[in-house]
């Protein structure tokens, strides 16, 4: 029973792992990407994160804790989150590439954050976005998601991230290692 109670919290008192944020708008498909990453498998629920989850997976030669962040209650929960942004590797954003309709409230929930954490987290710290869903006829390209993320404006504002925009797809796994294999490029301390 002590492992048991004791697995959801490992992590939070000795956490050697970079860490992750995985963070987006609800039904991005974020828990079908960590999901998919961790075990290679789709997700079999469709029940959205509410709070956070935490989860450890090794790919290649590193070990990746991730700290994915329910986007239920996203403006509740940012004083929260700041405590996860502490000793942050890198960001993942997950954006649903078919919803051209929220895309005004993804691009300033992510400016919104960004400017949250400025000068709370290293201005090297990289930045991965997942186009996510681009399978899905009509699904808009990385290049306009950066566009309508107004990502180059992220330059404008002093910050000096590294950020890229990788199509993928949760359920294939299409373009997921890509993006993983960009964030060890790029995220510190991996």
């Amino acid at each position: 029973m002590g492992t048991t109670l004791g697995k959801p919290f490992v992590g939070l008192f000795q956490e050697t792992e970079p860490r992750i944020v995985l963070f987006g708008l609800p039904g991005t498909g974020k828990s079908s990407i960590l999901h998919k990453l961790k075990t290679g498998e789709v997700l079999s629920t469709n029940m959205p994160t509410v709070g956070l989850d935490m989860e450890s997976f090794k790919y290649k030669n590193s070990s990746f804790y991730f700290v994915e962040m329910g986007g239920q209650y996203r403006y509740r929960m940012i004083p929260l989150w700041k405590h996860y942004f502490q000793q942050v590797s890198g960001f993942v954003y997950v954006v649903d590439t078919k919803d051209r309709e929220r895309m005004e409230e993804t691009k300033s929930f992510l400016h919104m954050v960004m400017d949250e954490i400025q000068g709370n987290v290293p201005d090297n710290v990289a930045v991965l976005v997942y186009a996510n869903k681009h399978e899905v006829p009509g699904a808009m390209t990385a290049y306009e998601i950066s566009n309508e993320l107004d990502l180059a404006s992220l330059r404008q504002k002093n910050w000096q991230r590294n950020w890229h925009v990788q199509s993928s797809c949760a359920l294939s796994g299409d373009g997921l290692h890509e993006g993983l294999d960009w964030l060890l490029k790029n995220a510190e301390r991996m």
